[in-house]
Protein backbone atom coordinates (compact mmCIF):
# COMPACT_ATOMS: atom_id res chain seq x y z
CA UNK A 1 0.00 0.00 0.00
CA UNK A 2 2.89 2.36 0.73
CA UNK A 3 4.40 1.64 -2.69
CA UNK A 4 1.05 2.21 -4.37
CA UNK A 5 0.54 5.55 -2.62
CA UNK A 6 4.03 6.85 -3.33
CA UNK A 7 3.66 5.95 -7.02
CA UNK A 8 0.04 7.07 -7.45
CA UNK A 9 0.35 10.64 -6.17
CA UNK A 10 3.09 11.81 -8.61
CA UNK A 11 1.25 10.16 -11.50
CA UNK A 12 -1.95 11.92 -10.50
CA UNK A 13 -0.16 15.25 -10.15
CA UNK A 14 1.32 14.77 -13.62
CA UNK A 15 -2.18 14.48 -15.09
CA UNK A 16 -3.64 17.24 -12.89
CA UNK A 17 -0.95 19.80 -13.69
CA UNK A 18 -1.07 18.95 -17.38
CA UNK A 19 -4.86 19.44 -17.33
CA UNK A 20 -4.54 22.72 -15.44
CA UNK A 21 -2.05 24.12 -17.93
CA UNK A 22 -3.88 22.84 -21.01
CA UNK A 23 -7.26 24.15 -19.83
CA UNK A 24 -6.15 27.64 -18.86
CA UNK A 25 -3.54 28.09 -21.58
CA UNK A 26 -3.75 25.90 -24.66
CA UNK A 27 -3.14 22.24 -25.43
CA UNK A 28 0.21 22.67 -27.16
CA UNK A 29 2.88 19.94 -27.22
CA UNK A 30 5.63 22.00 -25.60
CA UNK A 31 3.33 22.62 -22.63
CA UNK A 32 2.16 19.08 -21.90
CA UNK A 33 5.49 17.43 -22.74
CA UNK A 34 7.13 19.47 -19.96
CA UNK A 35 5.38 17.76 -17.01
CA UNK A 36 5.85 14.34 -18.61
CA UNK A 37 9.59 14.91 -19.06
CA UNK A 38 9.88 16.08 -15.44
CA UNK A 39 7.95 13.05 -14.19
CA UNK A 40 10.20 10.60 -16.05
CA UNK A 41 13.41 12.40 -15.08
CA UNK A 42 12.56 12.11 -11.38
CA UNK A 43 12.86 8.32 -11.78
CA UNK A 44 16.31 8.83 -13.28
CA UNK A 45 17.30 10.91 -10.27
CA UNK A 46 16.02 8.65 -7.51
CA UNK A 47 17.32 5.39 -8.96
CA UNK A 48 20.72 6.80 -9.90
CA UNK A 49 23.54 6.18 -7.38
CA UNK A 50 25.13 9.50 -8.34
CA UNK A 51 22.00 11.69 -8.29
CA UNK A 52 20.06 10.27 -5.38
CA UNK A 53 21.77 12.70 -3.01
CA UNK A 54 19.15 15.15 -4.24
CA UNK A 55 16.37 13.19 -2.47
CA UNK A 56 16.85 14.66 1.06
CA UNK A 57 16.85 18.16 -0.43
CA UNK A 58 13.62 17.43 -2.32
CA UNK A 59 12.00 16.02 0.83
CA UNK A 60 13.00 19.09 2.83
CA UNK A 61 11.64 21.42 0.14
CA UNK A 62 8.45 19.43 -0.53
CA UNK A 63 6.31 21.55 1.85
CA UNK A 64 7.53 24.69 0.07
CA UNK A 65 6.77 23.20 -3.34
CA UNK A 66 3.27 22.06 -2.33
CA UNK A 67 2.49 25.49 -0.89
CA UNK A 68 3.69 27.26 -4.02
CA UNK A 69 1.57 24.89 -6.13
CA UNK A 70 -1.67 25.78 -4.35
CA UNK A 71 -1.01 29.50 -3.84
CA UNK A 72 -1.86 30.40 -7.51
CA UNK A 73 -5.27 28.72 -7.17
CA UNK A 74 -6.54 31.73 -5.23
CA UNK A 75 -5.22 34.34 -7.67
CA UNK A 76 -4.44 32.57 -10.96
CA UNK A 77 -6.12 35.29 -13.02
CA UNK A 78 -3.35 37.83 -12.37
CA UNK A 79 -0.33 35.60 -12.92
CA UNK A 80 1.77 36.05 -16.06
CA UNK A 81 2.45 32.82 -17.96
CA UNK A 82 6.15 32.50 -17.19
CA UNK A 83 5.93 32.46 -13.36
CA UNK A 84 2.76 30.36 -13.53
CA UNK A 85 4.49 27.65 -15.56
CA UNK A 86 7.73 27.96 -13.59
CA UNK A 87 5.99 27.42 -10.26
CA UNK A 88 3.88 24.57 -11.64
CA UNK A 89 6.75 22.71 -13.27
CA UNK A 90 9.43 23.25 -10.62
CA UNK A 91 7.00 22.57 -7.79
CA UNK A 92 5.92 19.35 -9.46
CA UNK A 93 9.57 18.36 -9.98
CA UNK A 94 10.35 18.76 -6.26
CA UNK A 95 7.25 16.90 -5.05
CA UNK A 96 7.65 14.05 -7.55
CA UNK A 97 11.35 13.69 -6.66
CA UNK A 98 10.54 13.58 -2.94
CA UNK A 99 7.82 10.93 -3.35
CA UNK A 100 9.73 8.83 -5.85
CA UNK A 101 12.80 9.21 -3.64
CA UNK A 102 10.96 7.70 -0.67
CA UNK A 103 9.78 4.95 -3.01
CA UNK A 104 13.31 4.22 -4.21
CA UNK A 105 14.63 4.16 -0.64
CA UNK A 106 12.06 1.45 0.13
CA UNK A 107 13.16 -0.77 -2.77
CA UNK A 108 13.46 -4.41 -1.60
CA UNK A 109 16.10 -6.97 -2.40
CA UNK A 110 16.25 -8.66 -5.78
CA UNK A 111 13.86 -11.44 -4.76
CA UNK A 112 10.93 -9.00 -4.42
CA UNK A 113 11.79 -6.55 -7.19
CA UNK A 114 9.10 -7.92 -9.52
CA UNK A 115 6.42 -7.18 -6.93
CA UNK A 116 7.95 -3.76 -6.27
CA UNK A 117 7.90 -2.66 -9.91
CA UNK A 118 4.44 -4.12 -10.41
CA UNK A 119 3.14 -2.00 -7.52
CA UNK A 120 4.99 1.03 -8.88
CA UNK A 121 3.29 0.59 -12.25
CA UNK A 122 -0.10 -0.09 -10.69
CA UNK A 123 0.24 3.07 -8.60
CA UNK A 124 0.94 5.07 -11.72
CA UNK A 125 -2.20 3.69 -13.35
CA UNK A 126 -4.28 4.45 -10.24
CA UNK A 127 -3.06 8.08 -10.08
CA UNK A 128 -3.72 8.70 -13.77
CA UNK A 129 -7.14 7.01 -13.63
CA UNK A 130 -8.12 9.08 -10.59
CA UNK A 131 -7.55 12.32 -12.52
CA UNK A 132 -8.55 11.19 -15.99
CA UNK A 133 -11.57 8.98 -15.24
CA UNK A 134 -12.86 9.22 -11.67
CA UNK A 135 -12.48 12.97 -10.99
CA UNK A 136 -14.52 14.20 -14.02
CA UNK A 137 -17.34 11.84 -13.01
CA UNK A 138 -17.27 12.34 -9.25
CA UNK A 139 -16.32 16.03 -8.89
CA UNK A 140 -18.13 19.13 -10.12
CA UNK A 141 -14.91 21.16 -9.82
CA UNK A 142 -11.17 20.63 -10.31
CA UNK A 143 -10.85 19.23 -6.82
CA UNK A 144 -8.37 16.48 -7.68
CA UNK A 145 -5.49 18.96 -7.74
CA UNK A 146 -5.74 20.12 -4.08
CA UNK A 147 -6.61 16.55 -3.04
CA UNK A 148 -3.39 15.27 -4.60
CA UNK A 149 -1.33 18.05 -3.02
CA UNK A 150 -2.60 17.09 0.43
CA UNK A 151 -2.11 13.41 -0.43
CA UNK A 152 1.52 14.16 -1.26
CA UNK A 153 2.05 15.67 2.20
CA UNK A 154 0.24 12.75 3.85
CA UNK A 155 2.35 10.23 1.93
CA UNK A 156 5.57 11.97 2.96
CA UNK A 157 4.45 12.32 6.58
CA UNK A 158 3.51 8.62 6.71
CA UNK A 159 6.80 7.38 5.29
CA UNK A 160 9.36 9.10 7.49
CA UNK A 161 12.34 6.71 7.66
CA UNK A 162 12.88 5.13 11.07
CA UNK A 163 16.33 6.69 11.23
CA UNK A 164 14.88 10.20 10.95
CA UNK A 165 14.01 10.36 14.62
CA UNK A 166 15.18 8.53 17.66
CA UNK A 167 12.43 9.72 19.95
CA UNK A 168 9.44 7.94 18.44
CA UNK A 169 7.94 11.30 17.54
CA UNK A 170 7.18 12.50 14.02
CA UNK A 171 10.22 13.92 12.38
CA UNK A 172 10.33 17.53 11.28
CA UNK A 173 10.93 18.37 7.62
CA UNK A 174 14.25 19.95 8.51
CA UNK A 175 16.80 19.66 11.32
CA UNK A 176 15.42 19.11 14.81
CA UNK A 177 15.38 21.93 17.32
CA UNK A 178 14.94 21.79 21.06
CA UNK A 179 11.28 22.18 21.89
CA UNK A 180 10.37 25.28 23.79
CA UNK A 181 7.49 25.45 26.27
CA UNK A 182 5.17 28.41 26.62
CA UNK A 183 3.57 29.54 29.84
CA UNK A 184 0.50 27.48 28.95
CA UNK A 185 2.59 24.38 28.45
CA UNK A 186 2.16 24.25 24.67
CA UNK A 187 5.24 22.92 22.93
CA UNK A 188 5.89 25.17 19.93
CA UNK A 189 9.40 23.99 19.19
CA UNK A 190 8.44 20.93 17.08
CA UNK A 191 6.11 23.03 14.95
CA UNK A 192 8.68 25.71 14.09
CA UNK A 193 11.58 23.25 13.83
CA UNK A 194 13.53 23.81 10.63
CA UNK A 195 11.44 26.88 9.78
CA UNK A 196 14.42 28.60 8.16
CA UNK A 197 14.81 25.72 5.68
CA UNK A 198 11.22 26.25 4.57
CA UNK A 199 10.88 30.01 4.81
CA UNK A 200 14.11 31.13 3.15
CA UNK A 201 13.46 29.45 -0.24
CA UNK A 202 9.76 30.25 0.00
CA UNK A 203 10.50 33.91 0.74
CA UNK A 204 12.86 34.15 -2.23
CA UNK A 205 10.35 32.64 -4.64
CA UNK A 206 7.44 34.61 -3.19
CA UNK A 207 9.37 37.84 -3.58
CA UNK A 208 10.09 37.09 -7.23
CA UNK A 209 6.44 36.22 -7.79
CA UNK A 210 5.28 39.51 -6.29
CA UNK A 211 7.68 41.37 -8.59
CA UNK A 212 6.29 39.42 -11.56
CA UNK A 213 2.68 40.17 -10.63
CA UNK A 214 3.32 43.79 -9.58
CA UNK A 215 2.67 45.33 -13.04
CA UNK A 216 -0.94 44.03 -12.85
CA UNK A 217 -1.48 45.93 -9.60
CA UNK A 218 -4.90 46.45 -8.05
CA UNK A 219 -7.02 43.80 -6.40
CA UNK A 220 -5.22 40.98 -8.21
CA UNK A 221 -1.88 41.86 -6.65
CA UNK A 222 -3.49 42.17 -3.23
CA UNK A 223 -5.08 38.71 -3.58
CA UNK A 224 -1.81 37.12 -4.71
CA UNK A 225 0.16 38.76 -1.87
CA UNK A 226 -2.48 37.68 0.64
CA UNK A 227 -2.31 34.04 -0.43
CA UNK A 228 1.49 34.12 -0.41
CA UNK A 229 1.41 35.48 3.15
CA UNK A 230 -0.99 32.73 4.25
CA UNK A 231 1.33 30.15 2.73
CA UNK A 232 4.28 31.63 4.60
CA UNK A 233 2.45 31.47 7.94
CA UNK A 234 1.55 27.86 7.31
CA UNK A 235 5.17 26.98 6.51
CA UNK A 236 6.33 28.76 9.67
CA UNK A 237 4.53 26.16 11.82
CA UNK A 238 5.09 23.29 9.39
CA UNK A 239 7.77 21.48 11.37
CA UNK A 240 5.45 18.55 12.13
CA UNK A 241 4.67 16.75 8.84
CA UNK A 242 1.31 15.35 9.97
CA UNK A 243 0.15 18.68 11.35
CA UNK A 244 1.30 20.46 8.20
CA UNK A 245 -0.64 18.02 6.00
CA UNK A 246 -3.75 18.46 8.15
CA UNK A 247 -3.48 22.26 8.21
CA UNK A 248 -2.92 22.43 4.44
CA UNK A 249 -5.94 20.19 3.87
CA UNK A 250 -8.12 22.38 6.09
CA UNK A 251 -6.97 25.54 4.35
CA UNK A 252 -7.62 24.13 0.87
CA UNK A 253 -11.09 22.96 1.89
CA UNK A 254 -11.75 26.47 3.17
CA UNK A 255 -10.41 28.07 -0.04
CA UNK A 256 -12.33 25.68 -2.29
CA UNK A 257 -15.75 25.53 -0.65
CA UNK A 258 -16.11 28.51 1.72
CA UNK A 259 -14.21 31.59 0.53
CA UNK A 260 -15.44 31.69 -3.13
CA UNK A 261 -18.89 32.77 -1.94
CA UNK A 262 -22.32 31.50 -2.93
CA UNK A 263 -22.28 29.39 -6.10
CA UNK A 264 -25.66 29.10 -7.77
CA UNK A 265 -24.58 26.43 -10.22
CA UNK A 266 -21.49 24.34 -10.86
CA UNK A 267 -21.02 21.47 -13.26
CA UNK A 268 -18.07 19.84 -14.91
CA UNK A 269 -18.05 18.61 -18.48
CA UNK A 270 -15.46 17.49 -21.01
CA UNK A 271 -14.82 21.16 -21.76
CA UNK A 272 -14.13 22.25 -18.17
CA UNK A 273 -15.97 23.59 -15.14
CA UNK A 274 -18.90 25.97 -15.60
CA UNK A 275 -19.97 28.03 -12.57
CA UNK A 276 -22.64 30.63 -11.97
CA UNK A 277 -22.08 32.82 -8.94
CA UNK A 278 -23.16 36.09 -7.42
CA UNK A 279 -20.51 38.82 -7.56
CA UNK A 280 -19.08 39.83 -4.17
CA UNK A 281 -20.73 43.27 -4.45
CA UNK A 282 -24.08 41.67 -5.34
CA UNK A 283 -24.47 43.81 -8.47
CA UNK A 284 -24.21 41.01 -11.02
CA UNK A 285 -24.51 37.30 -11.66
CA UNK A 286 -21.35 35.95 -13.26
CA UNK A 287 -20.67 33.02 -15.57
CA UNK A 288 -17.21 31.55 -15.01
CA UNK A 289 -15.58 28.93 -17.17
CA UNK A 290 -12.46 27.65 -15.46
CA UNK A 291 -11.01 30.81 -13.92
CA UNK A 292 -12.19 33.17 -16.65
CA UNK A 293 -15.25 35.41 -16.73
CA UNK A 294 -17.44 34.47 -19.69
CA UNK A 295 -20.29 36.89 -19.10
CA UNK A 296 -22.30 38.65 -16.45
CA UNK A 297 -25.75 40.14 -16.02
CA UNK A 298 -26.70 43.03 -13.76
CA UNK A 299 -29.03 42.16 -10.89
CA UNK A 300 -30.66 45.59 -11.21
CA UNK A 301 -33.95 44.90 -13.10
CA UNK A 302 -33.60 48.16 -15.06
CA UNK A 303 -30.27 46.94 -16.49
CA UNK A 304 -31.12 43.32 -17.18
CA UNK A 305 -31.38 43.94 -20.94
CA UNK A 306 -28.18 45.96 -20.95
CA UNK A 307 -25.03 44.34 -22.45
CA UNK A 308 -22.22 44.18 -19.91
CA UNK A 309 -18.61 43.05 -19.57
CA UNK A 310 -16.92 42.59 -22.98
CA UNK A 311 -20.15 43.48 -24.80
CA UNK A 312 -20.86 46.96 -23.37
CA UNK A 313 -22.44 49.42 -25.82
CA UNK A 314 -19.53 51.82 -25.38
CA UNK A 315 -17.10 49.11 -26.48
CA UNK A 316 -16.30 47.33 -29.76
CA UNK A 317 -19.46 45.20 -29.66
CA UNK A 318 -21.60 48.34 -29.51
CA UNK A 319 -19.73 49.79 -32.51
CA UNK A 320 -20.21 46.65 -34.57
CA UNK A 321 -23.92 46.28 -33.99
CA UNK A 322 -24.53 50.00 -34.53
CA UNK A 323 -22.75 49.85 -37.89
CA UNK A 324 -24.57 46.70 -38.93
CA UNK A 325 -27.95 48.13 -37.97
CA UNK A 326 -27.21 51.15 -40.16
CA UNK A 327 -26.37 48.77 -42.99
CA UNK A 328 -29.50 46.64 -42.73
CA UNK A 329 -31.58 49.83 -42.44
CA UNK A 330 -30.24 50.84 -45.83
CA UNK A 331 -31.00 47.39 -47.20
CA UNK A 332 -34.47 47.48 -45.69
CA UNK A 333 -34.41 44.05 -44.06
CA UNK A 334 -33.67 42.54 -40.62
CA UNK A 335 -30.19 41.57 -39.54
CA UNK A 336 -28.92 37.98 -39.68
CA UNK A 337 -26.32 37.36 -36.98
CA UNK A 338 -24.25 34.27 -36.18
CA UNK A 339 -22.34 33.99 -32.91
CA UNK A 340 -19.83 31.21 -32.23
CA UNK A 341 -19.75 30.90 -28.45
CA UNK A 342 -22.86 31.40 -26.34
CA UNK A 343 -21.56 32.21 -22.87
CA UNK A 344 -24.33 33.79 -20.80
CA UNK A 345 -25.95 35.10 -23.99
CA UNK A 346 -24.90 38.73 -23.49
CA UNK A 347 -24.82 39.55 -27.23
CA UNK A 348 -28.51 38.66 -27.44
CA UNK A 349 -29.24 42.11 -25.97
CA UNK A 350 -28.41 43.61 -29.37
CA UNK A 351 -31.25 41.84 -31.15
CA UNK A 352 -33.85 44.12 -32.74
CA UNK A 353 -37.39 43.04 -33.71
CA UNK A 354 -37.18 40.99 -36.89
CA UNK A 355 -33.49 40.12 -36.49
CA UNK A 356 -32.42 36.48 -36.63
CA UNK A 357 -29.74 35.38 -34.17
CA UNK A 358 -28.07 31.96 -34.26
CA UNK A 359 -25.63 30.80 -31.58
CA UNK A 360 -23.10 28.02 -32.19
CA UNK A 361 -22.05 26.40 -28.90
CA UNK A 362 -20.09 23.22 -28.24
CA UNK A 363 -20.74 22.76 -24.50
CA UNK A 364 -24.27 21.56 -23.60
CA UNK A 365 -23.78 22.72 -19.99
CA UNK A 366 -23.33 26.31 -21.17
CA UNK A 367 -26.51 26.00 -23.26
CA UNK A 368 -28.50 24.82 -20.23
CA UNK A 369 -27.19 27.67 -18.10
CA UNK A 370 -27.90 30.39 -20.68
CA UNK A 371 -31.43 29.07 -21.26
CA UNK A 372 -32.28 28.93 -17.56
CA UNK A 373 -34.04 32.21 -16.65
CA UNK A 374 -33.31 31.63 -12.97
CA UNK A 375 -29.64 32.25 -13.79
CA UNK A 376 -29.55 34.49 -16.88
CA UNK A 377 -32.41 36.10 -18.80
CA UNK A 378 -30.55 37.36 -21.89
CA UNK A 379 -32.05 34.62 -24.09
CA UNK A 380 -35.50 34.53 -22.53
CA UNK A 381 -35.81 38.33 -22.93
CA UNK A 382 -35.10 38.26 -26.68
CA UNK A 383 -37.89 39.57 -28.94
CA UNK A 384 -37.68 36.31 -30.90
CA UNK A 385 -36.20 33.02 -29.64
CA UNK A 386 -32.60 32.48 -30.67
CA UNK A 387 -31.58 29.40 -32.61
CA UNK A 388 -28.82 27.42 -30.86
CA UNK A 389 -26.76 24.93 -32.84
CA UNK A 390 -24.94 22.47 -30.58
CA UNK A 391 -21.53 21.39 -31.81
CA UNK A 392 -18.13 22.68 -32.86
CA UNK A 393 -18.63 26.02 -34.60
CA UNK A 394 -16.19 25.31 -37.42
CA UNK A 395 -17.98 22.09 -38.31
CA UNK A 396 -21.44 23.63 -37.85
CA UNK A 397 -20.63 26.53 -40.17
CA UNK A 398 -19.94 24.05 -42.99
CA UNK A 399 -23.69 23.46 -43.18
CA UNK A 400 -24.51 27.17 -43.42
CA UNK A 401 -25.22 28.43 -46.97
CA UNK A 402 -22.91 31.00 -48.52
CA UNK A 403 -23.60 34.64 -47.66
CA UNK A 404 -26.03 33.91 -44.81
CA UNK A 405 -24.74 36.20 -42.07
CA UNK A 406 -24.64 39.97 -42.09
CA UNK A 407 -22.47 39.70 -38.98
CA UNK A 408 -20.61 36.61 -37.75
CA UNK A 409 -18.95 36.84 -34.31
CA UNK A 410 -16.29 34.32 -33.27
CA UNK A 411 -16.35 34.43 -29.46
CA UNK A 412 -15.45 30.90 -28.37
CA UNK A 413 -13.05 30.16 -25.52
CA UNK A 414 -12.47 27.36 -23.02
CA UNK A 415 -11.55 29.15 -19.82
CA UNK A 416 -8.88 31.50 -21.22
CA UNK A 417 -7.62 28.95 -23.73
CA UNK A 418 -8.19 30.14 -27.31
CA UNK A 419 -9.48 27.56 -29.80
CA UNK A 420 -6.61 27.54 -32.28
CA UNK A 421 -8.63 25.59 -34.85
CA UNK A 422 -11.04 28.56 -35.14
CA UNK A 423 -8.21 31.04 -35.81
CA UNK A 424 -6.39 29.38 -38.70
CA UNK A 425 -6.45 30.65 -42.28
CA UNK A 426 -8.72 27.78 -43.36
CA UNK A 427 -11.12 28.36 -40.45
CA UNK A 428 -11.40 32.09 -41.15
CA UNK A 429 -11.84 31.41 -44.85
CA UNK A 430 -14.65 28.96 -44.07
CA UNK A 431 -16.32 31.42 -41.71
CA UNK A 432 -16.04 34.27 -44.21
CA UNK A 433 -17.84 32.13 -46.79
CA UNK A 434 -21.00 32.38 -44.70
CA UNK A 435 -20.80 36.21 -44.51
CA UNK A 436 -22.90 38.18 -46.97
CA UNK A 437 -21.31 40.75 -49.33
CA UNK A 438 -20.64 43.88 -47.31
CA UNK A 439 -20.97 41.93 -44.07
CA UNK A 440 -18.46 41.60 -41.24
CA UNK A 441 -16.60 38.75 -39.59
CA UNK A 442 -15.60 39.63 -36.02
CA UNK A 443 -13.15 37.79 -33.76
CA UNK A 444 -13.13 38.48 -30.02
CA UNK A 445 -9.47 38.04 -29.05
CA UNK A 446 -9.38 39.26 -25.43
CA UNK A 447 -6.94 37.04 -23.57
CA UNK A 448 -4.64 37.17 -20.56
CA UNK A 449 -1.94 35.05 -22.13
CA UNK A 450 -1.92 35.42 -25.93
CA UNK A 451 -1.59 38.29 -28.39
CA UNK A 452 -4.06 36.94 -30.95
CA UNK A 453 -4.94 40.05 -32.96
CA UNK A 454 -1.78 40.11 -35.18
CA UNK A 455 -2.26 36.43 -36.10
CA UNK A 456 -5.90 37.07 -37.09
CA UNK A 457 -4.72 40.06 -39.14
CA UNK A 458 -2.14 37.79 -40.74
CA UNK A 459 -4.89 35.35 -41.75
CA UNK A 460 -6.90 38.25 -43.19
CA UNK A 461 -3.90 39.39 -45.20
CA UNK A 462 -3.33 35.86 -46.52
CA UNK A 463 -6.96 35.73 -47.68
CA UNK A 464 -6.96 39.22 -49.17
CA UNK A 465 -9.30 40.61 -46.52
CA UNK A 466 -9.23 43.98 -44.76
CA UNK A 467 -8.94 44.06 -40.96
CA UNK A 468 -9.09 46.50 -38.07
CA UNK A 469 -8.91 46.18 -34.30
CA UNK A 470 -10.11 48.05 -31.25
CA UNK A 471 -8.63 47.62 -27.78
CA UNK A 472 -11.30 48.81 -25.36
CA UNK A 473 -10.37 50.20 -21.96
CA UNK A 474 -13.63 51.24 -20.28
CA UNK A 475 -13.83 54.47 -18.34
CA UNK A 476 -14.52 54.43 -14.63
CA UNK A 477 -18.07 55.54 -15.39
CA UNK A 478 -18.59 52.64 -17.82
CA UNK A 479 -17.24 50.18 -15.30
CA UNK A 480 -19.53 51.52 -12.61
CA UNK A 481 -22.66 52.01 -14.72
CA UNK A 482 -22.40 49.31 -17.40
CA UNK A 483 -20.19 46.76 -15.56
CA UNK A 484 -17.89 47.00 -18.57
CA UNK A 485 -14.56 45.15 -18.78
CA UNK A 486 -11.55 45.64 -21.10
CA UNK A 487 -11.62 43.73 -24.38
CA UNK A 488 -9.91 43.45 -27.77
CA UNK A 489 -11.84 42.77 -30.97
CA UNK A 490 -10.74 42.28 -34.59
CA UNK A 491 -13.09 42.83 -37.54
CA UNK A 492 -12.58 41.46 -41.05
CA UNK A 493 -14.29 42.44 -44.29
CA UNK A 494 -13.83 41.74 -47.99
CA UNK A 495 -13.13 45.39 -48.83
CA UNK A 496 -11.65 48.30 -46.85
CA UNK A 497 -14.74 50.34 -47.73
CA UNK A 498 -16.84 47.94 -45.64
CA UNK A 499 -14.86 49.05 -42.57
CA UNK A 500 -14.96 52.81 -43.19
CA UNK A 501 -17.67 53.41 -40.59
CA UNK A 502 -15.53 51.73 -37.91
CA UNK A 503 -12.44 53.84 -38.61
CA UNK A 504 -14.33 56.91 -37.46
CA UNK A 505 -15.18 55.07 -34.23
CA UNK A 506 -11.54 54.55 -33.27
CA UNK A 507 -10.74 51.21 -34.91
CA UNK A 508 -7.13 50.95 -36.10
CA UNK A 509 -5.00 48.92 -38.48
CA UNK A 510 -3.10 45.93 -37.06
CA UNK A 511 0.46 44.95 -37.93
CA UNK A 512 0.05 41.33 -39.03
CA UNK A 513 2.28 38.38 -38.18
CA UNK A 514 2.43 35.02 -39.98
CA UNK A 515 -0.98 33.43 -39.45
CA UNK A 516 -1.91 30.13 -37.86
CA UNK A 517 -2.65 27.31 -40.29
CA UNK A 518 -4.18 23.88 -39.88
CA UNK A 519 -0.72 22.40 -40.52
CA UNK A 520 1.10 24.77 -38.18
CA UNK A 521 -1.06 26.22 -35.41
CA UNK A 522 1.91 27.37 -33.32
CA UNK A 523 0.28 29.30 -30.48
CA UNK A 524 3.43 29.57 -28.38
CA UNK A 525 4.91 32.33 -30.54
CA UNK A 526 1.89 34.46 -29.61
CA UNK A 527 2.38 33.94 -25.88
CA UNK A 528 2.77 36.90 -23.52
CA UNK A 529 5.27 35.50 -21.04
CA UNK A 530 5.39 38.43 -18.64
CA UNK A 531 2.27 40.45 -19.32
Amino acid sequence: MRWLALAAVPSGLLAAITHLVATDLVSAPLLWVGPLAIYLFTFVIVFSPRLRAVIPVAVALAPVAVTLLWVPLGSVGVWPVAPLLLVAYLGFAVVATALHGRLAEDRPNARHLTEFYLMLSAGGVIGGAFVGILAPIAFSGIWEFPILLVAALVALASTVPASATGTGESAAWGPSERAGRTRLGLQLGPFVAGAHIRLIPYGLVAGLLVLAIAPAGGIGLEAAARWLAVGGLLLLVGGQPRFFALATGFLLVLATFVLPGPVRFQERSFFGVTRVLLAPDGRSVQLMHGNTLHGLQATDPTLRREPTAYYARTGPAGDLFAVMQERVARLGRPEVVGIAGLGAGGLATYEQPGDRFTFYEIDPVVVRVARDPTMFTFLSDMPAPASIVLGDARLSLRDVPDGTHDLLVMDAFSSDSPPAHLLTVAAIDGAMRTVAPGGLLVVHVSNRYYDLAPAVAGAAEALGLASLQRAYAPSTADVERLLATPSIWVVLARKPADLAALVSRGWTVITPVPPLTDDNADMLRLLWLWR
